[in-house]
């Protein structure tokens, strides 16, 4: 993946071109919003669109530089969030850990100020990512801050038992839909769920794009969805620097 030039990474840290996207959280029974994803989005001085996997990729060569980006971003999410239901805030792990050996962390304290956010941790692909992982479950836990483990069952992740066991929330990556027309997928599937429904953890179905995908959670007892079905509901939010954010507005494609 090419990296961003200095000239954007410049313009971001500084605040410029910072935005944010909310994802509904779908009760599959009711219909209702329970809560929203943030998702951080950002674009150049001339309005294209930068893919926040190349900007986050990129600053990974500068653990303070991310962190700092992190930082803004989150501050951000939490000063436009919808005013009710749960926020689920994305904490890059590495942007983490650039403050572990800290007695405070910027980012606990943060959240630690919202009573409704719920921090997203990104299923591991390493055994480092499960260490940091296991420590990000220490700090916000003794903040007492729900935790939820995101993309579980990506095809490119691994799995930490002892993450899986102390978070709140499952959220099933989008990989399930497909992979239940093979072999394992199905009893694989249902004892997560089983695990999820004896342990008291709620579950979201995650990749949610058909009318189809909905009827399938529901019949599997999954209780929240998440997904492209629901972009009208999406709202994205774009932060002019030094400026209060730009009033929320329907989501519209991303050039």
């Amino acid at each position: 993946m090419p990296t961003l030039s200095p000239t954007h990474l410049l313009a971001l840290l500084e605040g410029q071109g910072l935005g944010v996207e909310y994802q509904p959280i779908v009760d599959v029974a009711s219909g209702s919003t329970i809560g929203h994803e943030a998702l951080a989005r950002f674009r150049c001085a001339d309005g294209r669109c930068l893919s926040p996997e190349q900007v986050f990729c990129t600053l990974h060569h500068s653990p303070l530089s991310l962190f700092q980006l992190e930082l803004k971003i989150k501050k951000l999410q939490i000063r436009h969030a919808p005013e009710a239901g749960l926020l689920f805030l994305n904490i890059d792990q590495d942007a983490f850990a650039t403050f572990l050996g800290e007695e405070r962390h910027p980012l606990v304290e943060l959240l630690a100020g919202h009573p409704r956010a719920v921090v997203e941790i990104i299923e591991n692909s390493s055994t480092s990512d499960a260490q940091v992982s296991i420590a990000m479950l220490g700090r916000f836990g003794s903040a007492g801050i729900p935790m939820a483990l995101n993309d579980i069952g990506a095809h490119d992740s691994l799995v930490s038992l002892d993450v899986l066991a102390r978070v709140d929330y499952l959220k099933l990556a989008r990989d399930w839909l497909d992979r239940l027309a093979g072999p394992y997928g199905q009893p694989l599937l249902h004892g997560l769920l089983d695990f999820a429904r004896q342990s008291g953890k709620t579950v979201i179905l995650e990749g949610v794009e058909t009318a189809e995908h909905l009827q399938l959670a529901r019949r599997l007892g999954i209780g929240l969805v998440q997904g492209y079905l629901f972009r009208p509901r999406f709202v994205q939010v774009w932060a002019p620097p030094g400026e209060s954010a730009q009033r929320p507005e329907p989501a519209r494609a991303l050039a």
